[in-house]
């Protein structure tokens, strides 16, 4: 059944207007007819089932509630630099339907994609339409939120509960992060990976107090390593 986000509250019972962006979708794509159903996820997070009551201006009514458990119980902030190419669509789209919460991304010391603020606000809206999208396939409750940062150097980590970094150059030195979880209680979790180039000994000098994970016996390439790292997590709290 498709899902969409919408910016509005709904109630059960009451009869809506869709959000102008889904109406192309629903008409041209889906070619919907009235009484078809789909969900949508109000901007509480709460998903429900409509009925599409009216197939030209795409007003629909609300039957019931969803009792969506799909979100992790923790929140998963990754931490990473802008990839060459498609590399970082596969990024955003794969991490959202593996359960992210949010994306950062920096600037890193070894970083070969170098943009403006005006190249920047084109790729956030980018980014934001294919997670929002992948959410939507992978029938989410949320949609990760994505914003540039500076470089590691300037972010604080201390509001998150853990913080793993996964340094190539220690990757078999590295805890698992499984063992790790299984010493943790908290909610909040920071996972920083690097560029294709790997993390510069000044940015692996400011992660020392903190864990340093291993991503298996094989080292992973800048796309690979966070859909592993998230893999695990995910498989280790569902």
């Amino acid at each position: 059944m498709q899902r969409y986000f919408i910016d509005q509250t709904v109630e059960v019972h009451e009869t809506y207007t869709m959000d102008t962006e889904h109406i192309h979708h629903i008409k041209n794509v889906m070619r919907a007819r009235v009484d078809d159903l789909f969900t949508v996820v109000d901007n509480k997070g709460i998903a429900y089932i409509v009925q599409l009551t009216d197939a030209e201006n795409i007003t629909f009514k609300v039957m019931e509630a969803i009792g969506d458990e799909v979100e992790l119980p923790v929140d998963i902030t990754l931490f990473s630099p802008l990839l060459k190419g498609e590399k970082m669509d596969v990024v955003v789209q794969k991490s959202t339907e593996l359960g992210v919460s949010d994306f950062v991304l920096y600037k890193a010391d070894r970083s070969v994609v170098k943009l403006n603020s005006k190249k920047e606000e084109n790729r956030q809206k980018r980014y934001e339409k294919i997670a929002t999208e992948a959410a939507e396939q992978s029938r989410r409750t949320k949609v990760p939120s994505l914003t540039f940062s500076g470089t590691l150097k300037s972010i604080d980590f201390s509001s998150f509960d853990l913080v793993l970094f996964a340094y190539e150059d220690e990757n078999l030195s590295g805890r698992s992060i499984k063992n790790v979880l299984n010493d943790f209680n908290g909610i909040s979790i920071a996972v920083i990976f690097g560029p294709e180039g790997g993390f510069s000994k000044n940015e692996a000098d400011l992660f020392k107090a903190y864990d340093n994970v291993a991503l298996g016996r094989r080292i992973l390439r800048a796309e690979t390593a966070p859909l592993y790292a998230l893999s695990v997590i995910g498989s280790f709290y569902e």
